[in-house]
């Protein structure tokens, strides 16, 4: 596996499918960026990490953004170039360039998935949207997502919005599947394992704190809601270049007093453990042309956990659960989504029967049928390519 990222700290979906993938007997390794402190090779639960000398930044701009991008498939590729030999590569994506690091692999006779979490040209818009060149620049990211999907032996995206959207973009129907970003049910909390106080009315978020994830709306929408919310506590946990403007704007507001924050990392689990027992877990994203196509993970953690969801009205989430399991709220709008907080507060027997209806919803998302699926195509590609396998042991 490829990730721009690190791992496993923030990426819980590469996780996933590297455990699930371990635990159907393949020998799994990992290529990742590296973070202050961390080695550069380790064991993690099983899986060979191997950290490529590069560090992801956020807020570095266009220029810094395409030389650490550019910097990190080299570096991947020289990696890969190496006399080790793979039946599988999966390059996650974006960026879709990405997937030129696997071919020397792939002239050897790996098999290549191309793993969409996002559409690269929708990432784009959002960052730098409004330079010049930026209708130039989207036609470019364009042709490279074909130009990898083409190249990749199998295509692999989050929901089946993201796979209408790869089809009307030309991808071969017979090569897509959909693995959703479920909960490893694992790293759940269990019920005595947590001593963080959990008093008030608490709002969560956690995730990346990032402009287009309307972390900044969510800091507003609590502020209205303080005033009728008397006990309101905000809590986010997370990083991103947008968190000390979430500290800060809290302080203008008045709920600075109310917000508490994670200061650095925390490892995933603890983050659930701390996010457990929640009055209300919100998704504040903003109508942006990404999360049009948006269905974060922290929303499915949110209904494992029985939290109640407050969401925005974005057409994928809408896709996957309704009026009676969450409550929607005008996308953007921090008006609408302290009165949403309000009522949630006010009528806390209905927010449990909504969390209970969504936890049903839930079950048909689950993760140990996404892993099924996930080994299975890792098997049909294994058995299209080489006849020497990878994969040390089976169950």
């Amino acid at each position: 596996m490829i990730v721009h990222g690190p791992y496993p700290v923030g990426e819980p979906r590469v996780e996933r499918e590297a455990l699930a993938a371990r635990d159907a007997g393949w020998a799994v390794d990992v290529l990742a960026t590296r973070r202050p402190g961390e080695p550069s090779e380790e064991q993690v639960d099983g899986v060979c990490v191997r950290r490529l000398p590069l560090e992801h930044r956020r807020g570095v701009g266009l220029a810094g953004t395409l030389r650490e991008y550019v910097g990190f498939a080299a570096l991947a590729a020289r990696e890969l170039s190496r006399g080790e030999r793979f039946d599988v590569v999966q390059v996650h994506a974006p960026p879709d360039f990405l997937i030129t690091s696997a071919l020397v692999p792939r002239l050897r006779g790996a098999r290549v998935i191309l793993d969409i979490h996002d559409l690269s040209s929708d990432m784009f818009a959002i960052r730098f949207g409004d330079r010049f060149g930026a209708a130039a620049a989207d036609g470019l990211l364009r042709l490279v997502e074909r130009a990898a999907t083409r190249a990749a032996d199998a295509v692999v995206t989050v929901h089946g919005p993201y796979r209408d959207e790869l089809e009307r973009r030309g991808v071969a129907a017979r090569k897509l599947t959909v693995l959703m970003n479920s909960v490893d049910e694992s790293h759940l909390p269990t019920p005595d394992g947590n001593s963080f106080p959990k008093d008030g009315f608490r709002v969560v978020y956690h995730g990346t704190i990032t402009p287009h994830y309307g972390v900044d709306l969510l800091v507003r929408a609590a502020a209205r809601a303080s005033s009728r919310v008397a006990d309101l506590r905000l809590e986010l946990y997370g990083e991103g270049d947008e968190l000390s403007g979430a500290r800060r704007l809290a302080d203008e507001l008045g709920l600075l007093g109310r917000l508490s924050t994670s200061d650095g990392y925390l490892p995933h689990d603890q983050v659930l453990d701390r996010i457990e027992g929640a009055c209300v877990g919100v998704i504040p994203n903003r109508p942006t042309r990404l999360n049009r196509f948006a269905l974060s993970s922290k929303l499915f953690e949110y209904v494992v956990l029985g939290i109640p969801v407050a969401a925005a009205d974005l057409p994928t989430l809408r896709a996957h659960f309704s009026e009676e399991e969450v409550r929607f709220f005008r996308a953007g709008d921090d008006s609408e989504l302290a009165e949403v907080l309000v009522d949630i507060a006010a009528d806390p027997d209905a927010a449990r029967r909504r969390a209970e209806a969504a936890r049903s919803r839930y079950e048909a998302y689950r993760w140990p049928e996404q892993a099924r699926r996930y080994v299975a195509l890792l098997s049909s590609l294994e058995r299209r390519g080489r006849t020497r396998r990878r994969a040390i042991s089976r169950r």
